[in-house]
C-alpha cells in the first residue's frame, strides 16, 4: 500500500524560509551600522534625531525650523517609547558583540528592538503628522523628492 505524505499547509512551507532570509537581512543591516559606522545626527542611537538629522537638510530652512518646533514641543507624547529603541539598540549591539556568540539571545534582542521600534512608531506617528502638517507644500514637496532621489524613484506624477 502506498503512503501518502501529507505536505504541510502554503503558509508554513513559506514562514520559515521568510524568516530565515528576514533574519539574515536584519542581521547584515544592524552589522552594516555597527561596522560602517554613522557620522552626525545619524550616529544617534535616539530615532528622533536621526529623523531629525534626516529630514531637516531638505527642508527649505523655515520649514525645518518650524519642524523641529513641532517635534520638540511634542516630545512627552513619544519620549519614552524612544527612549526604549534606545535601551534596546543598545543591548542588540552588546548581544551581538558578547562572546561567546548567543544566535538564541540575539534574536531575543532583535525582537525587542523590533517591538520597540514598533512601539515608537505608533506614538511617533501622531507627532510626525503634526510637523507635516505645518510644513509649506513645497517642502513637502521636496522632502518627498529628496526621498524618492534617495531610492532612484521618479517622482510622482
Amino acid at each position: 500500500m502506498a503512503q501518502i505524505r501529507a505536505r504541510p499547509p502554503g503558509w508554513r512551507r513559506i514562514a520559515l524560509p521568510a524568516s530565515l532570509v528576514l533574519n539574515l537581512f536584519l542581521i547584515a543591516l544592524i552589522l552594516g551600522h555597527v561596522l560602517l559606522g554613522r557620522t552626525g545626527a545619524q550616529a544617534s542611537p535616539n530615532p528622533v534625531t536621526r529623523i531629525l538629522g534626516n529630514i531637516e537638510p531638505k527642508l527649505p530652512p523655515r520649514d525645518a525650523a518650524v519642524f523641529r518646533q513641532v517635534i520638540q514641543d511634542d516630545a512627552p507624547r513619544y519620549a519614552d517609547a524612544a527612549q526604549r529603541v534606545v535601551e534596546a539598540r543598545r543591548r542588540l549591539e552588546q548581544q551581538i558583540i558578547a562572546e561567546p556568540f548567543d544566535p538564541a539571545a540575539v534574536r531575543q534582542a532583535m525582537v525587542a528592538m523590533r517591538m520597540g521600534l514598533n512601539q515608537f512608531s505608533e506614538a511617533f506617528n501622531g507627532p510626525l503628522v503634526d510637523a507635516l502638517a505645518k510644513v509649506s507644500p513645497e517642502g513637502r514637496r521636496k522632502l518627498v523628492a529628496a526621498k524618492q532621489a534617495e531610492h532612484g524613484e521618479s517622482a510622482p506624477h
